[in-house]
């Protein structure tokens, strides 16, 4: 079955007379001019040709023909890092694209794969056939060749009829989908509020994950896409899937993304894990407590430890009433699982949003070059959206793929941030120092309405002084429906700060200072730090320790931190973050976050302020430090700096341009805070601001401390900050997680 073009005499008279070479070649078609089956059946789909159904004939034989679909298109520069089109222009080659709508119905009780583009509710899908052509063949007897038998991209059958040079491409809007799989301990590095929640406020959580563990998900969004079949050589068909511009104006729907776990029960194993976190005893140990309570049968010491794990779990009260208590403990096993496999879902899904939005239109998703049989095999699947099912018969039949972004995430992907780390998706690494702009339209209309996403992650290695730390900073940016005029209002804002050192057998002195990172950044308290110091010895039995520190604000934070940046002692809150941030070391005024803030902030404040040189600035250290009781004979250290990263001047030299890249930060959050109806186009200037304190991991940390100071004092408070604390032991493929419950 296929379709044709008939009343060719009137047809041909709207296509010029003269050779494909540099003819421009667009033309709707007069529904009389052409002949379409009633109905085809595919499945429990069926695909109807009425008279409200739109045809076409455009033509393409340079670049400056741009065909929406991006079946034709130029070679990429770079083969390396870009795939080729379909039908690639150059040479003698030209192609005329024959294109018709179809409405699509379903059999009752069967789910369509793909969604209304009209207001009406009507689907449709679009059809095009592509015939190659010499640029000097005239274009209506080209036209008169092609006419009297079209291919229908809906039909197996039409693959057996694909010329070399041809392609034939299926377009509509509806799901695509893909399986990924994560380790948990990339999971928990976000949405642990969700479990902190369960703790009294300012409460420590702590629980081992093993490395390896892994939790699967199929994650799917609804968009516009494109299936193209083509031969680039007898024997030979390549396959694509492609993100697609929208053919409908209006459609301003936010992108939908859905992720569900494939196995629920690998949610099981991670339970008692997390339920030992949040009583910070073994589960056995509370078990045993509780029956001894049922049976009266507590000692003192057994009722003290009982009572001090339910103040943790702020169940308290219910001490004196046992029936009470056991429902709400059975209630919270229950609860936990629930909100370990919602968390889980939500790393899944946020992070394939967080990747989808920054593909460009005509972005190639999934490719592979295979024998006729096997894309008889594949045709089904893709055309009805099992998009899922094509990758797996791809897979069982060891197809080789050109390229997958929609490929498996497999346990080595590190999906930190707020990326998930598909395929060539990964972003972590790379240092972008000005934000690159995605821009999608939802229809082919020159002023269609927009959304953005903005591209801009700057990743670092330590030198000299700090050969085994790496640290990475992602301003995130999107929207998330469409906007005519979109303004800076219309964005979603997130940033994401990660300390990490690589492993490495690590001195007390080496540890206590990445606990200290911990602590600056609020994952940890100055009260924990003995704990949590003896759970690492413990874990690590002194072998090599991985340890990385992350930070994550969402919009509503990011928004508190932008608001605030104007408020008059900023330069103040500033200053003590960089007390904060400065090296752990072990004397009094140098061993806590808190005490260094405090000795050290008037210091900093003096140096915004006047730009000291590394020499005045040890002068000024000594002097005025001198006459603290903390610090002691420290003082004269400070007067007498070297070379290292100890010294108040030490920290000056080694990291310089601090005033200036203070100036930038406010410079660019206030530039946020005034542009709200501003255009997108703040953000350049805003990023290349901002991300001057990110160039150094020591003025790394004082911005995060310093956006957490702000971001309290707005009405989110802290409690959707993200903060968490993890180290590894790879010898044993332990790892431990740390963060506070917050209010």
């Amino acid at each position: 079955m296929s379709w044709k073009l008939v009343q060719l005499d009137e047809v041909s008279k709207v296509l010029p007379d003269a050779p494909l070479r540099g003819t421009d070649i667009r033309v709707e078609l007069p529904t009389a001019s052409y002949a379409l089956p009633a109905g085809q059946t595919l499945g429990p789909l069926t695909f109807a040709f009425d008279v409200s159904a739109r045809g076409f004939v455009e033509g393409y034989d340079a670049p400056a023909d741009v065909d929406a679909a991006g079946v034709v298109g130029e070679a990429p520069g770079d083969a390396t890092t870009q795939l080729a089109p379909a039908l690639v222009y150059g040479g003698d080659a030209a192609w005329l694209k024959y294109g018709v709508e179809a409405r699509v119905k379903a059999e009752a009780g069967f789910p369509l794969p793909y969604v209304a583009l009209a207001a009406n509710g009507d689907v449709r899908v679009l059809l095009a056939d592509y015939h190659r052509h010499t640029q000097d063949t005239n274009a209506r007897t080209a036209l008169n060749e092609d006419a009297p038998e079209l291919r229908l991209p809906l039909l197996t059958a039409s693959l057996d009829t694909l010329g070399v040079g041809d392609a034939m491409a299926f377009q509509a809007r509806g799901e695509l989908s893909v399986t990924a799989t994560l380790e948990w301990t990339d999971v928990y590095t976000s949405n642990l509020q969700t479990l902190t929640k369960l703790l009294s406020a300012s409460t420590m959580l702590a629980f081992e994950a093993k490395a390896g563990a892994t939790v699967s998900a199929r994650v799917k969004a609804v968009d516009d896409y494109a299936v193209i079949f083509s031969r680039p050589a007898a024997g030979q068909v390549r396959v694509q899937v492609k993100k697609a511009v929208a053919r409908e104006a209006g459609v301003t729907a936010s992108l939908h993304v859905e992720a569900s776990l494939t196995d629920p029960s690998a949610v099981v194993a991670q339970v008692e894990h997390v339920l030992e976190g949040l009583l910070s005893v073994p589960l056995s140990r509370f078990e045993s407590l509780m029956t001894q309570l049922e049976a009266h049968t507590l000692s003192e010491d057994e009722a003290k430890a009982l009572r001090l794990i339910l103040d943790r779990l702020g169940l308290q009260e219910l001490e004196a009433n046992i029936t009470a208590l056991r429902a709400r403990w059975n209630q919270l096993r229950a609860d936990v699982s629930t909100r370990i496999q919602a968390l889980a879902e939500s790393k899944f899904e946020a992070g394939f949003r967080y990747e989808y939005v920054r593909l460009r239109e005509q972005t190639t998703l999934l490719s592979t070059v295979c024998t006729d049989a096997q894309a008889r095999t594949l045709h089904p699947l893709l055309v009805t959206g099992r998009l899922d099912g094509a990758m797996q018969k791809m897979r069982d039949e060891g197809m080789a793929l050109e390229q997958c972004l929609l490929k498996e995430v497999n346990k080595e992907s590190k999906a930190w941030g707020f990326s998930l780390k598909l395929g060539r998706w990964a972003l972590g690494g790379n240092d972008t120092r000005e934000l690159t702009q995605v821009v999608q339209r939802n229809s082919l209309e020159k002023e269609a309405p927009q959304r953005i996403a903005f591209l801009g992650v700057r990743g670092y290695s330590g030198a000299l002084l700090t050969p085994y730390m790496r640290w990475t900073a992602d301003f995130k940016a999107d929207m998330a429906e469409f906007r005519k005029s979109p303004t800076v209002a219309d964005f979603d804002l997130g940033l994401y700060l990660l300390l990490a050192h690589d492993a490495r057998k690590l001195s007390d002195d080496d540890l206590r200072q990445a606990v200290d990172e911990a602590i600056i950044w609020g994952a940890l308290d100055d009260a924990e730090e003995e704990e949590v110091l003896q759970r690492i010895r413990d874990a690590s039995g002194g072998k090599e320790l991985e340890t990385r520190v992350e930070l994550k604000l969402d919009n509503r934070t990011m928004r508190d931190v932008i608001t605030h940046a104007a408020d008059p002692d900023a330069p103040s809150a500033f200053a003590r973050a960089l007390g904060r941030a400065l090296p752990w070391y072990g004397v009094p005024c140098r061993d806590r976050p808190a005490v260094r803030e405090s000795v050290y902030a008037p210091l900093w404040k003096g140096y915004l302020e006047h730009d000291w040189p590394a020499a005045l600035a040890a002068n000024t250290a000594a002097a005025t430090l001198k006459k603290n009781p903390l610090v002691g004979h420290f003082a004269y250290v400070e007067g007498q700096p070297g070379n290292g990263m100890l010294t108040f001047a030490e920290v000056i030299q080694k990291n310089p341009g601090t005033v200036s890249k203070w100036r930038d930060l406010r410079s660019g959050l206030l530039d946020l805070r005034n542009g709200e109806q501003r255009s997108p186009s703040v953000f350049n200037g805003a990023f290349k601001a901002l991300s001057q304190s990110w160039a150094q991991s020591f003025h790394l940390k004082a911005t995060g401390a310093f956006f957490l100071e702000l971001a309290s004092r707005g009405g989110n408070g802290l409690a959707t900050v993200e903060r968490t604390f993890t180290v590894t032991v790879p010898g044993t493929g332990t790892n431990l997680v740390f963060t506070k419950s917050r209010a």
